[in-house]
């Protein structure tokens, strides 16, 4: 019934002992393609294996085009300004002249004078006669005075006149006639037709203000101009200023006819003996600033610790108080012998962004070190990995 053929044991080992060991070595099927570097391997279980390293090298590749746009494209500089106030006592005297006589001096402070005419609701730098509405000069009678200006445009120093008319016939003469005062010329308010002066009207005074474009024709020696003041008014020579115009300070109607690029010196009138009229010192902004930096020491020290915003800076200057040196004959101011002055440096916003362009971070922490005393500069860059300033359209200026 049973055979008595034994079967073959069955090997239970792994089919893969079976296998010689070079069958089971990886082989490469290819070399490595030309675009997408990857190796491809075979094995015995029929998997593929590729290396790894290519995708590492795309992340790398990507995060490095990301890092690049927002450095070329998308970055982004934010600078910020607030001054501070700074008050000086200047000690330095600063040598003061009207400015008629002050040509091209880059040491003196020019400065002119507002006259305190009674004259209401006027424009303090216009003439105080008014022009003529029609086509004809208007006909002066005896008595009447004229201004003249030491320029055509405002601002101008002014001096009121009595037109001399020693011919017997009417001249008329137009607006902006130039007349010779004492070597400086002025030129006529207003046009107007002058008749004849009274023989009893004539003048004495030893002052003559002849008309320039006269010279040479028979009207030069026949009609001039005189001062009005000193033939209407006589002012003790002890009269104050105060004295003379009831009131030494400058009401607030005419200090703010006052144009913004003016400084006054609003402490008190000063008192013109020439004319024996009160006046109102006024300085032009610009020529203080310059004149300031020529003649103060502490002002020059401050303007060098800004130098780094050289081109960038305004100064905002006031004159809280004042001492003056006058004339002793004219009762003009001839120099500042004391000055308690404030400066707040103005930076210019729309010059900001072509100045930094291109900075490096470096230099631009050395500039806010430089000027911190003065203003305070703060600087913030976007990404932060940035290493200089942005283009001109990627910087943001604010200025407090």
């Amino acid at each position: 019934m049973y055979s008595d053929i034994v079967p073959p044991k069955k090997n239970k080992s792994s089919k893969l002992g079976k296998i010689k060991p070079e069958e089971h070595e990886v082989k490469i099927l290819r070399d490595e393609p030309v675009f997408t570097g990857r190796e491809i391997y075979h094995t015995v279980d029929g998997k593929d294996r590729r290396s790894k390293l290519p995708i590492v090298v795309i992340v790398l590749m990507l995060l490095s085009f990301v890092v690049a746009y927002y450095s070329l494209f998308n970055n982004k500089t934010t600078i910020s300004f607030e001054s501070k106030l700074t008050i000086f006592e200047i000690k330095d005297t600063i040598p003061m002249i009207l400015s008629e006589k002050n040509q091209n001096a880059s040491s003196t402070l020019s400065y002119n004078l507002i006259y305190n005419n009674e004259v209401k609701d006027r424009n303090i730098f216009a003439p105080t006669v008014e022009e003529s509405t029609s086509t004809l000069a208007k006909v002066a009678s005896t008595g009447d005075f004229y201004t003249l200006n030491t320029s055509t445009t405002s601002p101008f120093a002014s001096i009121k006149v009595k037109l001399i008319n020693e011919s017997k016939v009417n001249v008329q003469v137009i607006k902006d006639t130039r007349f010779d005062v004492n070597g400086t010329t002025y030129y006529l308010g207003a046009a107007v037709n002058i008749k004849p002066t009274p023989k009893n009207a004539s003048s004495t005074a030893l002052s003559k203000y002849k008309v320039i474009g006269f010279r040479g024709t028979s009207n030069y020696e026949t009609f001039y101009a005189t001062d009005y003041m000193s033939e209407v008014v006589n002012v003790p020579e002890n009269k104050t200023t105060a004295d003379a115009t009831g009131a030494n300070i400058p009401n607030s109607d005419i200090l703010s006819l006052i144009p913004e690029n003016f400084i006054s010196l609003k402490k008190s009138y000063v008192f013109d003996n020439r004319l024996n009229q009160s006046a109102l010192v006024v300085i032009n902004k610009r020529d203080f600033e310059r004149v300031l930096i020529a003649q103060s020491g502490i002002v020059q020290g401050y303007v060098e610790s800004l130098r780094p915003l050289a081109d960038l800076l305004e100064y905002e200057i006031s004159i809280n108080d004042y001492d003056m040196v006058l004339d002793a004959s004219t009762g003009l101011p001839t120099a500042f012998k004391s000055l308690t002055i404030e400066i707040k440096p103005k930076v210019r916003k729309d010059k900001v962004a072509s100045t930094f362009k291109g900075f490096s971070k470096d230099t631009m922490r050395k500039i806010r070190n430089d000027i911190s005393k003065n203003i305070e500069m703060e600087i913030s860059f976007s990404p932060f990995w940035v290493s200089k300033v942005s283009d001109v359209d990627h910087i943001s200026v604010e200025v407090k």
